[in-house]
């Protein structure tokens, strides 16, 4: 079908900025709750890097990958849309550190 177009699923923790301009979740300690998924839309603007990227979601929410799932095309609309990637990333001990909550 000529318009379908990459999908995946996207898991991420909401970030906040604090007063030094660095990165860090919206809540702490982070729950299994802190974790939810966005996917790759049409109009996605941005490339798709790896986990510890950031990406705005619709609503302007700055948010860190977590990790990337597979989503069939057909599957898409059951998971809200992001918004843009953006080049910036958080550190990797910091990356690190979440991701490995979001696999324990």
């Amino acid at each position: 079908m000529a318009d379908k177009y990459p999908t995946a699923e996207l898991i991420g923790v909401v970030m906040t900025q604090n007063n030094s301009g660095q990165y860090e979740p919206q809540n702490t300690p982070l729950t299994p709750a802190d974790y939810h998924s966005w996917r790759i839309g049409k109009h996605t603007k941005g490339k798709l890097g790896q986990p510890g990227q950031l990406f705005l979601t619709e609503n302007n929410l700055t948010v860190m990958l977590v990790a990337v799932h597979k989503l069939r095309f057909q599957d898409r609309h059951a998971i809200s849309p992001m918004g843009r990637f953006l080049s910036e990333s958080v550190p990797a001990s910091q990356a690190t550190a979440i991701i490995t909550h979001y696999t324990n």
